[in-house]
Formats: structure tokens, C-alpha cells, sequence
């Protein structure tokens, strides 16, 4: 089993760059290909593979999607860049494809599941699908195409869970595999203003979204 790891980074500050670099330690192996999308500045790490620039304005998932762009392997990671792998996480892709799921998170620090042999299905955020470290099948991403780049940053999670809806894809939360998430590392070192922007700013543009487009109340 390949995996791609599709790694969104913003490398301002040494701090940053560490948790990234440890990201990726946490996760390489001889069968994990490392693209990591900067949105910075370049920045010269260890064990990437494919490294590329973002420029523009900021929306999380198009640049997942340069990511996935260059992805092909049979499993692709969309992941944060505060994130930590814990071992035998590479179990995850064989459990996926013999028990029929398209798309899959891990067990984490803190969810409401217990951590052991099982997998919870559903399409729950924060819950089911934990952002950002999702597992998706090379062949269920070619099904979606393209993630949606309608949301900056929060809520692009939540336009993943409608994606897979809309296509029936299956959706499951492994508990027998931990990778926790350190939750908003990036975010909180921005100013307040434009923390806002991109977090609670987003809630009004998500629902009127989901008003406007039929598509995405299935």
C-alpha cells in the first residue's frame, strides 16, 4: 500500500517549521511520498519529496488540490501540518480497502469513541471525520474530481463531508490506528483580526452556501 502525505504548511516562524518537520517524521516510511504545499515560503525540509508554492489568496482546500494534483498513489492523506502519526498508522489503507470504505480518519486524543478493533461510520465533523488527516482511496478521489474550494478555511471540512454524500462514498472513524491533531497551531499564530476572518468568519458564508446550493443539503 503507497500513501501520498498532502501536507498544507505556512512556515513563518521556527516553531512552525519544527512541528511541520516533526509531521513529517512522524509519518515517513519507504511507502509514504511527502507533498507538501507551502503557503509561505519555501522552505528547505527533510524527507519531502515534492515540495510546492502557494500563491494568492488562501482557501485549504485548492491547495489540498495542488496537492492532490501530483498524488498518485493507492491512498492520499489530506493533512495539517500539526499533526503527529503514531505507529503501525499505515495499517489504516489495507483496513479501508477489505472493509469497503472510500474515506477514513484515525482515532485521536479526545474522541468520544473508545480506542480499540473498531470503526464507527458516519459523516459527523469533529466526530467521524476529524480534519485535518483524512484517508481517501486514489479511486473515490477520482469520483469527487476535485475538492471544494468554496470555503477559506473552516467549514472546508465540512464541504468533504458533503462531497462524500453526495457521491456515497463511505465515510469510517478507525480506532485502532491514533494520529492526533494539535488543533489550530497555524491559525493562532495570526492576528486576531484575521483569525477571525478564516475561522468564526466563515459560518455566515457556509450557510448561505448550503441555502443557496441544493446540492449541498444532500
Amino acid at each position: 500500500m503507497k500513501y501520498d502525505l498532502i501536507i498544507v504548511a505556512h512556515s513563518k516562524n521556527e516553531r512552525l517549521q519544527r512541528m511541520t518537520q516533526n509531521c513529517i517524521n512522524s509519518a515517513k516510511g519507504p511507502d509514504v511520498k511527502v507533498i507538501l504545499i507551502e503557503t509561505f515560503k519555501l522552505f528547505d525540509y527533510d524527507n519531502v519529496d515534492v515540495l510546492l508554492e502557494y500563491n494568492g489568496q488562501f482557501f485549504y482546500n485548492k491547495a489540498l488540490n495542488i496537492g492532490l494534483d501530483v498524488a498518485n498513489c493507492d491512498i492520499q492523506i489530506l493533512a495539517n501540518n500539526d499533526i503527529v502519526f503514531y505507529e503501525g498508522w499505515q495499517t489504516i489503507g489495507y483496513d479501508m480497502i477489505n472493509n469497503g470504505f472510500d474515506s477514513a480518519s484515525a482515532w485521536y486524543e479526545g474522541s468520544q469513541f473508545p480506542q480499540g478493533d473498531h470503526v464507527y461510520e458516519g459523516y459527523g465533523i469533529a466526530t467521524h471525520i476529524t480534519g485535518w488527516c483524512i484517508f481517501i482511496t486514489k479511486g473515490a478521489m477520482n469520483k469527487i474530481g476535485r475538492l471544494n474550494e468554496d470555503m477559506e478555511f473552516w467549514y472546508s471540512d465540512n464541504m468533504y463531508a458533503r462531497q462524500l454524500r453526495m457521491h456515497e462514498l463511505r465515510h469510517g472513524l478507525f480506532c485502532n490506528v491514533r494520529v492526533d491533531h494539535l488543533l489550530n497551531q497555524t491559525l493562532n499564530t495570526m492576528p486576531m483580526k484575521i483569525k477571525r476572518h478564516y475561522s468564526q468568519g466563515q459560518i455566515a458564508k457556509y450557510n448561505t452556501l448550503c441555502q443557496e446550493r441544493k446540492y449541498l443539503q444532500r
